[in-house]
């Protein structure tokens, strides 16, 4: 920086420190016109000091938000304490991404602005939603709030575009063509956002390829551009042949739509769901009371719905309907682009009511969502003492209050996994590890499916339910539970009534004894409402179902009866010999089978 634009006798007369004496009050004396270096003079120890840089090395940065205002690198700010060390010895180095970096020559930190005023954060802070700017063509930044009014407020954070960052003059007049085009389609303005962030990667290729208009892009030049990308391909591809698609159909250009071809795509890999464990979630309930009601309202009703964050941002005060005496939730569903409802409880009626009631005594019916966002979330207090609530609806992401209040809670309770790994949350687990509870729980696919609002029964299969270790546990223990018969042979677990897989413990056989002292362990094949013509002979009864933890009562049972037939025998009772030698004889049949199986 140039000292004309400073005069240093006026205004730094007195605010540097001697490097000798430490006393105030040095002042400039003049320039060396060889060194460029500015000569200072102590008038407490009468020393005289030059500057340390030239003054080539002093910058004048404007401020990116406030253009009256200009800061001078490596010049000291007094007004500024290092958070740090506490020291005034302060240095602005350089402004990045509109947040201006400082530098503190005591402790050698940086830091930053603590906020960057950007759109978004300005939106989030603000109660009160900006003015609509005025559309002009011609304008590189536009309001697309300007083109379509009908929006939601979950795209009020998304309503800039910056067209800057296309230098090619053709390339952006048909970007802005397609931007207008997809406003009064009515396309979700964060979606028109990821858009342009896409071919952003493609405008910059065409730059650089020198290509001078859209008759030279050839599939050639698009394969080119596939391999010079490694990241987020897919998202380019997608968002690429809808822009030739359209841009064709339109009369912008004429591009061969097998430009792009369905073998571009990578590999898509499916993962499992991957709800939030049980062992976690227990806790995480447990503890809901810690957090403040209105965000412990977040869970419940967020949980039990299974419902996605952004359908819980935009739930209506009016979601609660009553039927009679049951209750249900209805909201609208932005992906779905409709209507869904669900029964609740009387449990989660209540809290819906609460959190009206809530809504209402902050702001009456100037506010028509049942969920709003707030400030002075505490990353270290689960009570979040300085929570502020805003007129604002709950946002995406790291700044979502219920996210920031689980993790907080996760973090100041120390709550584990089942590996006693420090337990992980995002508040898109809950719509999986809801589903995933309800097919446990043993609702039909079908009605998970439902209760889901999916269109097909593999999506909720595939991508929100999955099968536990626990159930394949409890669902293995049943089907061991009926091996043989009493022939011996396999059974399988399909053939019983309906009525065995659901209780199994209403067919149990547990006799200690019978008239002829013979006890019977397993379980009874038969249909419940169906009359049993082998009264207390179990054993030798074709719907009788052995079980491989009894064995060993079966092998006591056997010799008992092994015993019993002896001794009938030395005594002439043919008839019980008869009994004794049946029933033996079918429990080593079955003895063998079980035998057989554990083989």
């Amino acid at each position: 920086m140039k000292d004309e634009y400073i005069n240093w006798g006026r205004d730094y007369h007195g605010e540097f420190v001697c490097p000798e004496c430490n006393a105030e009050g040095m002042t400039v004396r003049g320039i060396n016109k060889t060194t460029l270096k500015r000569l200072f003079f102590c008038p407490s120890c009468k020393k005289s000091q030059y500057q340390s840089r030239t003054i080539d090395e002093i910058k004048m940065i404007k401020d990116p938000i406030n253009s009256d205002i200009a800061w001078y690198t490596n010049h000291r700010i007094n007004d500024f304490i290092c958070p740090n060390c506490q020291d005034r010895n302060i240095y602005i180095c350089q402004i990045d991404n509109m947040k201006k970096r400082f530098k503190c020559r005591t402790c050698k930190k940086t830091q930053c602005d603590s906020v960057s005023l950007l759109n978004n954060i300005v939106f989030r802070f603000n109660q009160n939603s900006l003015p609509v700017e005025t559309y002009k063509w011609e304008n590189d930044k536009w309001d697309l709030r300007a083109i379509n009014p009908n929006f939601d407020d979950r795209d009020r954070r998304h309503y800039h575009v910056n067209f800057g960052v296309f230098k090619l003059y053709w390339f952006k007049c048909v970007i802005k063509e397609y931007v207008y085009y997809l406003c009064k389609l009515g396309t979700a303005f964060a979606t028109i956002q990821n858009y342009l962030y896409c071919l952003k990667p493609f405008s910059i290729y065409l730059n650089k390829s020198h290509v001078s208009g859209f008759d030279e892009i050839n599939r050639d030049l698009f394969l080119d551009y596939i391999v010079s990308e490694n990241r987020s391909i897919t998202q380019k591809l997608v968002a690429a042949r809808k822009f030739f698609t359209v841009g064709t159909i339109q009369g912008w250009f004429n591009i061969n739509q097998d430009i792009i071809r369905d073998a571009d795509y990578p590999k898509r890999h499916y993962g499992n769901p991957d709800p939030i464990s049980n062992t976690v979630r227990k806790q995480i309930e447990e503890n809901l009371h810690l957090l403040p009601d209105p965000i412990a309202r977040m869970w419940l009703i967020c949980y039990f719905a299974a419902m996605r964050p952004s359908e819980l941002a935009l739930l209506n005060q009016d979601c609660l309907v009553r039927e009679g005496q049951h209750w249900k939730i209805v909201w609208r569903r932005k992906k779905g682009k409709n209507q869904h409802e669900i029964p609740i409880s009387r449990t989660i009626a209540k809290v819906v009511q609460e959190q009206q009631e809530y809504i209402k005594n902050l702001w009456g019916d100037s506010w028509k969502y049942l969920f709003c966002h707030y400030q002075g979330l505490s990353f270290t207090d689960p009570l979040m003492p300085k929570l502020e609530a805003v007129k604002t609806v709950l946002p995406v992401h790291n700044a979502n209050p219920l996210l920031t209040s689980i993790r907080t809670l996760i973090i100041a309770l120390d709550i584990k996994d089942e590996n006693g790994q420090p337990a992980k949350f995002h508040e898109n687990l809950l719509r999986p590890t809801r589903l995933t509870q309800l097919f446990e729980q043993g609702h039909d696919l079908a009605v998970v499916s439902a209760w889901a609002g999916h269109k097909h029964l593999a999506t909720t299969s595939t991508y929100y339910t999955q099968v536990s270790c626990e159930l394949m546990e409890r669902e293995a223990g049943h089907i061991q539970k009926a091996l043989v018969n009493s022939n011996g042979h396999r059974v399988l677990y399909e053939s019983f009534p309906k009525s065995f897989w659901e209780n199994p413990t209403a067919h149990k056989l547990e006799l200690s004894s019978t008239h002829i002292n013979t006890p019977i362990y397993g379980y009874c094949g038969l249909p419940l409402d169906q009359d049993c013509h082998k009264f207390r002979a179990c054993y030798t009864c074709q719907s009788f179902v052995a079980t491989l933890d009894k064995l060993p009562q079966y092998l006591k049972t056997r010799d008992e009866l092994r015993a019993k037939q002896a001794k009938a025998m030395s005594a002439g009772q043919e008839v019980l010999v008869e009994q004794f030698s049946t029933q033996a004889d079918r429990l080593d049949d079955i003895i063998a089978g079980l035998q057989q199986e554990v083989a």
